[in-house]
């Protein structure tokens, strides 16, 4: 029977067909279907917004939580993708001093993992030439797609940029999860950055929770009059879920347009508050808060400076990119 079976999926037109398929698309469609079921638009609305809490890492200078995305991002370029990795695990020590609970490690997992298991996935069909060695070489039927397979080589290549997704996104999720707005524009012009830089840091910080704060709001309004946006329960109930496809692709329109005006609204509003606040008026702006060091910012520059230096043994030692 499983001879058959095997005969029948790999050795002929039709299963090759229906294999490279899935290869193809219902893979890649894994992300989102994780993402919908344990994130969600709230989900990641909480997540990607700052949550004020005691921690040793909140209490730091805000200075040294904006350097540090930017820090971590370089060293993870100049670093092979081996050393990428560790340097990766040294970014999970912020999120231990953090103490997330339960569920919103659940949410970050989620958002940090899914988009580098995308990326392997994907290297690994398009990073092939023909002399690598295919995991499953597609058939004729699949010439459209424009690759010859799945190859080991892309795989390989896609854990090598993988691992720099992962490192940057946990170091800049820690600067979202801890910094608030106006701690980021404090520290850009604390650090001689252009006003204009801060200001954009800290609109992108708020921008992304709060659009799915109202398309959460549209969402619960277009419920009210009538319309059903609930989740078959069971993927493989193939009928619900293209029909819950077509109400959520025939939604579209009252769903964007109203998230479209909502957002050049709060452009709007965003200018009005920058021009009474004399937003650009001067070269350099004042404030009244003071910040002191404390025991934590210069640990936390004694850890910053032993991974830079290691970083440089380690690419003196044959461990760099190039």
């Amino acid at each position: 029977m499983w001879h058959e079976l095997d005969h029948l999926v790999f050795h002929t037109l039709a299963g090759q067909t229906a294999v490279a398929y899935a290869i193809t698309f219902l893979v890649p469609l894994a992300g989102p279907v994780l993402f919908l079921r344990f994130v969600g638009l709230k989900g990641l609305r909480n997540v990607l917004s700052y949550e004020a809490a005691d921690t040793p890492i909140h209490r730091l200078d805000p200075r040294l939580k904006l350097l540090y995305p930017v820090l971590i991002g370089v060293l993870s370029v100049l670093l092979s993708w081996q050393w990428t990795y560790l340097l990766f695990g040294l970014t999970l020590v912020p999120w231990v001093l953090l103490r997330p609970s339960a569920q919103r490690i659940r949410v970050l997992i989620v958002i940090v993992v899914s988009p580098a298991v995308l990326s392997i996935w994907s290297q690994g069909l398009y990073y092939t030439t023909p002399r690598d060695h295919l995991i499953f070489a597609f058939p004729i039927t699949m010439a459209w797609v424009g690759t010859a397979g799945l190859s080991t080589a892309g795989l390989v290549y896609g854990a090598h940029e993988a691992a720099r997704v992962l490192v940057t996104a946990s170091a800049a999720l820690v600067l979202v999860f801890t910094t608030g707005p106006s701690d980021v524009v404090w520290a850009t012009t604390r650090l001689l950055a252009p006003q204009r830089i801060g200001l954009a840091i800290s609109v992108g910080v708020r921008f992304l929770p709060q659009v799915f704060e109202r398309l959460n709001t549209v969402l619960r309004a277009a419920e009210v009059r009538g319309y059903d946006f609930t989740r078959p329960e069971k993927w493989w109930h193939l009928r619900q879920n293209i029909d819950y496809a077509r109400r959520m692709i025939s939604a579209l329109p009252l769903l964007t347009v109203p998230i479209l005006v909502g957002s050049l609204r709060g452009c709007g509003q965003m200018a009005l508050v920058a021009d009474a606040r004399a937003f650009g008026v001067s070269k350099r702006r004042t404030t009244y808060r003071q910040v002191r060091w404390t025991t934590g910012d210069r640990v936390a520059v004694a850890a910053a400076a032993v991974v830079t230096v290691g970083t440089f043994v380690v690419i003196g030692l044959g461990g760099g990119r190039f």
